[in-house]
């Protein structure tokens, strides 16, 4: 019996303990880009399994690779400037 509802997953997936910790090594210059690549690849291909054993047809990297939507995109933008002070 097909649902008489629709779900779309759409937006970030919240991030394993273990990628928030190389994030944070990371920006502390503990943890160098190649090893947070690694580790953002092992997280998001268990985002991924986790997203197909649940029966979702269309997955996503969860977005693990961006710090935040707005900032990341914004900063890909040229002329613009940021002021970070609130």
């Amino acid at each position: 019996m097909k649902p008489p509802f629709r779900a779309d997953h759409v937006g970030s997936l919240l991030r394993p303990e273990s990628l928030l910790e190389a994030r944070e090594r990371w920006k502390d210059e503990a943890l160098g880009p190649d090893e947070l690549r690694q580790r953002e690849d092992a997280a998001i291909a268990e985002a991924v399994r986790k997203q197909e054993a649940v029966g979702l047809k269309s997955v996503t990297d969860g977005e693990y690779r961006r710090e935040s939507f707005h900032f990341d995109f914004i900063s890909r933008i040229g002329g613009i400037e940021t002021n970070f002070t609130i």
